[in-house]
């Protein structure tokens, strides 16, 4: 027999569980606008966007600093980008973001290209020092090491991305003698914040997103300290 006390509890369960459905879309929503927006092909933008706007670049005229945000976005944006957008249209990439382990490796090898371009483009047309240029090295070196562990375990991109931008900020501000803490404090919380979407969307585990983001800041912050 089903009293009224069972149809009452009945219906609190189906309104928690519709609240709670909820909850995880818009969770999985806020996951996914983050991992776009953060999303490694605009990390060197966004860290050239940084070291550009500290005052030991006040030296730079505002021409320059159009001209490195500018050729950053075509080298490590734009360029990467094209092959995964032809290769989505012709089916043999699924999304932006390569989710599939086997499908990542020939846009990787295109991104390693374009890194190296990018990196000629810090050394040659903005003549920046080397410990600089050591920024663009760095993060073509993290691209190939990561393409090559791909193939056998899909390590993160976007925290690979992020730890890449962390490694360039830390190693050229202490290059240049400089501590710009808010900045650090800030790519600190974004690296938390993207790397809890990708683990909350199930994209990676905590493990994946961890090496990620060591392999690419060490990888970036070496030769920016050493060069």
């Amino acid at each position: 027999m089903i009293t009224k006390t069972t149809i009452c509890s009945r219906n609190l369960q189906s309104h928690e569980g519709i609240i709670l459905n909820l909850k995880n879309k818009e969770m999985k929503k806020f996951f996914n606008i983050i991992s776009f927006v953060f999303q490694p092909l605009l990390m060197p933008t966004y860290g050239m966007a940084m070291l550009i706007n500290i005052d030991v670049f006040d030296v730079y005229s505002t021409t320059w600093k159009i001209i490195a945000l500018l050729g950053t976005f075509l080298f490590t944006g734009i360029l990467p980008a094209t092959p995964i957008l032809l290769l989505m249209r012709k089916g043999e990439v699924h999304d932006l973001f390569i989710s599939r382990r086997e499908e990542r490796t020939m846009p990787y090898l295109f991104s390693f290209l374009a890194y190296t371009f990018w990196s000629f483009f810090l050394y040659k047309v903005l003549q920046l020092p080397l410990f600089m240029v050591g920024m663009g090295i760095g993060t073509a070196t993290s691209i190939l090491l990561i393409t090559f562990i791909n193939l056998k375990w899909k390590i993160s991109a976007h925290l690979s991305g992020i730890g890449g931008l962390a490694g360039g900020v830390f190693g050229i501000c202490y290059r240049m003698a400089y501590n710009p803490v808010s900045l650090l404090v800030i790519i600190l919380f974004i690296s938390a914040l993207v790397a809890i979407s990708r683990i909350g969307l199930k994209a990676h585990t905590p493990g994946q997103t961890l090496a990620g983001f060591i392999l690419a800041f060490f990888s970036v912050f070496i030769p920016c300290v050493l060069l």
